[in-house]
C-alpha cells in the first residue's frame, strides 16, 4: 500500500501525533533560543530546552550556534509539514534531525551543560519513529 492508496479517512497512529507534537515543541524551543526569549518561567524553560546553550553575545560561537539552530529549525518545520502530509521522506528527516539533536545534547551533557528536556523529547521521538505502526503510516509499507 502506498501513500496514495491509504484510505482518505484513515487516522494517524498515536506515535505520529506524538512525533508531530514533539517536533513542534522543538521548533518553539529553537525559536526561543534564537531570539533569546526571557521573561516568564515558560519562556525561560523553552529557551533552556533549546538544543544549544547561550553563548556570549557577538562571539563566533553565537554566530555558529545561530546558523546551526536556524538549519535545525528549517529542517524541523519541513519535517512537521511532511509528517502531517504522511510523506515517506518525513520519516527520514525526522529521524535524522532527532539523531543530530540527540548527539548535540549528549555532547553538551558530556561537557557539563546538559539539556535534559531536549534529550528526553528526542529520545521519545526516536522511540516512536521506530514503532512499526509509525513506519507503516509514514513509509507506506504494506503490513505483512
Amino acid at each position: 500500500m502506498t501513500q496514495d492508496e491509504l484510505p482518505a479517512g484513515s487516522r494517524y497512529p498515536i506515535g505520529v501525533v506524538v512525533i508531530i507534537v514533539l517536533t513542534v515543541l522543538r521548533c518553539v524551543s529553537i525559536v526561543a533560543g534564537l531570539v533569546n526569549l526571557h521573561g516568564s518561567d515558560l519562556a525561560d524553560w523553552l529557551r533552556a530546552s533549546s538544543p544549544l546553550p547561550e553563548f556570549p553575545p557577538g562571539s563566533d560561537q553565537e554566530v555558529i550556534a545561530g546558523l546551526l539552530l536556524g538549519g535545525l529549525l528549517i529542517g524541523s518545520v519541513i519535517a512537521v509539514i511532511g509528517l502531517v502530509a504522511r510523506r515517506q521522506w518525513a520519516w527520514v528527516l525526522a529521524i535524522v534531525s532527532s539523531g543530530i539533536i540527540l548527539a548535540i545534547d549528549l555532547g553538551w551533557w558530556y561537557g557539563g551543560e546538559p539539556r535534559y528536556a531536549s534529550m528526553l523529547g528526542n529520545v521519545i521521538a526516536v522511540f516512536y519513529l521506530n514503532q512499526r505502526d509509525v513506519r507503516l503510516a509514514l513509509r507506506g509499507v504494506a503490513p505483512t
